[in-house]
């Protein structure tokens, strides 16, 4: 009969390194120690003085016993008790090591053999905020818990080399966006465009769970750094101090309807021959034509060029354009006309570091997709000519993709704009900031380019493998904790920072009222009227 005595907490052979793997450690834990995936521990190698630390990704009940069996045998507590030689033995990857210049590297290295494990406190992550950056959002996570002192910033620079964020509805997509707003509104490093056809940025509105939450508008310490044009009534821009939305006809180009129809290849031929056409020309054109009797060589019209260009198309084509500009124009009605864009306006505040947010509550899916391709390309073409006037290094924007799959699916052809932001954008201070539920539909190449991910609660294992054969650091161990996450955790991988960071999200109601109560912050409701 074999009835062993429960361990104790000093048990030597416990919370001691067994693993033999640089890219994989392994220990044993007395079999009822609470550990959970995530649990961020440290590793004191006294031998080479070293301090290393690992991330939990498995747990797994483990025993000395030579029986395979032994615990669906019958009587098995009667032979069996559970005492030293049953354990949990815990997997767990390194994330790296501080020596003792306190500098943190890459884990290129072993700990010794039996090396102690223990749980680390907040000052063991010292080394943390000298890699953290300005844009903060979250606090580190580590297991069940959080790490309160330990505050998670992404670095501002690197936001020119794309960022996605990949949520689950509910999982609280929109509450990081915000609160990753709110913080570039602060420290005014880079400007932020994202465009809000539900209306839920400026004064708040209601979570997936139907909970009311805050705006952009009451962070008031940092209203200095929002811009917000809106397609509200004058009313409500009055009150809330917004500029009116409008984009003119020379804003537009025919590719731009690539966006919001499906063409057959003569009516993608058109588009091309009209893609360095301005708009309003484009738009007159059609307008003024009756395509029934349109003959190029007898055209007397007012743009000869456009009737040349378009001589072999067939009235049938031409005239299925003609009703698509049409349905665009009144689709956009409320905030497209002839003449007047905020489009100078909109580019000097990105220029001037501040958010942008165009407030379009109500519009189409279209509509949506129309202002955000106007924008994008006016902003890629601003850059590009920043660049080649030689004027040193280019102002730096972020723009935001909300449902991202929309227009960067693979074997997607029609968002020729968006596709040459991702691509190119880079180098001339332009970078996207994708956010999709799907991000296995998101083109491959695309992915590639994005340097940061916020990875939030995914269920979807393709969703999952997708992500981890993209993102820099290794995510593909991580597979278990990211399944497992709530709502507003994320795992962030970012430039910078040295390891893939578990995050709790700022609550973004909690997270301004901080920030407002800073030094400087003015009254949360001056210059508004009292309520939203």
């Amino acid at each position: 009969m074999m009835n062993l005595t429960d361990i104790s907490g000093g048990d030597a052979s416990k919370y001691r390194l067994i693993g033999d793997r640089v890219l994989a450690y392994r220990f044993a834990v007395p079999h009822d120690a609470e550990l959970y995936l995530g649990d961020v521990l440290k590793i004191t190698d006294s031998v080479k003085g070293l301090t290393f630390f690992a991330k939990v990704n498995d747990l797994l009940h483990d025993c000395n016993f030579a029986d395979p069996k032994w615990d669906t045998r019958p009587h098995t507590e009667h032979f069996y008790g559970i005492g030293e030689d049953v354990f949990i033995l815990v997997e767990a990857m390194p994330l790296g090591y501080v020596g003792g210049d306190g500098a943190f590297r890459k884990p290129r290295t072993l700990p010794a053999k039996f090396s102690r494990v223990e749980r680390p406190e907040a000052r063991d992550f010292a080394f943390l905020s000298q890699v953290m950056g300005e844009i903060e959002v979250g606090v580190m996570k580590t297991g069940q818990g959080v790490l309160k002192d330990v505050r998670v910033a992404l670095h501002a620079q690197v936001m020119r080399q794309h960022m996605g964020v990949f949520a689950t509805t509910g999982m609280g997509k929109s509450n990081f966006m915000k609160v990753f707003c709110a913080s570039c509104m602060q420290a005014r490093e880079f400007g932020l465009l994202i465009v809000d056809p539900h209306g839920e940025y400026v004064a708040g509105g209601r979570s997936s769970s139907g909970e009311a939450t805050m705006g952009l508008l009451h962070y008031q310490a940092g209203r200095d750094g929002l811009a917000v044009f809106s397609t509200r009534s004058e009313d409500y821009r009055r009150r809330y101090h917004l500029d009116q939305l409008y984009l003119d006809y020379d804003d537009f180009r025919a590719p731009d309807l690539l966006l919001l129809y499906e063409h057959s290849p003569p009516q993608r031929e058109v588009v091309e021959m009209l893609e360095s056409t301005p708009g309003s020309d484009v738009i007159d054109f059609f307008q003024s034509t009756d395509f029934a009797t349109f003959d190029a060589g007898t055209y007397t019209g007012r743009h000869p060029r456009i009737a040349n260009d378009l001589k072999n198309f067939s009235p049938s084509t031409l005239s299925v354009m003609q009703r698509r500009i049409a349905g665009m124009m009144n689709r956009n009605r409320g905030f497209f006309r002839r003449q007047g864009s905020s489009i100078p306006d909109i580019l000097k505040a990105l220029h001037e570091n501040k958010v942008v947010l165009i407030d379009i509550p109500g519009m189409s899916e279209q509509s949506e997709l129309f202002v955000l391709s106007i924008i994008t390309r006016k902003i890629m073409r601003s850059h590009q000519g920043e660049e080649a006037g030689g004027e040193g290094e280019p102002r730096q924007v972020l723009i935001t993709i909300e449902e991202a799959q929309r227009v960067l699916g693979s074997g997607s052809g029609s968002t020729r704009t968006f596709r040459e932001a991702a691509m190119e954008g880079r180098k001339f201070g332009v970078g996207l900031c994708v956010v999709t539920q799907q991000p296995k539909n998101i083109d491959a190449r695309v992915l590639a380019q994005l340097n940061t991910f916020v990875v939030m609660g995914l269920s979807d294992r393709g969703d999952r493998d997708t992500i981890a054969s993209s993102a820099k650091q290794d995510l593909s161990r991580l597979d278990t904790e990211i399944q497992t996450l709530e709502a507003g955790e994320a795992v962030i991988s970012t430039i910078g920072i040295p390891f893939p960071v578990s995050t709790r999200i700022h609550l973004f109601e909690e997270y301004i009222a901080d920030l407002n109560r800073r030094p400087a912050a003015t009254p949360i409701d001056d210059g508004l009227e009292k309520g939203f």
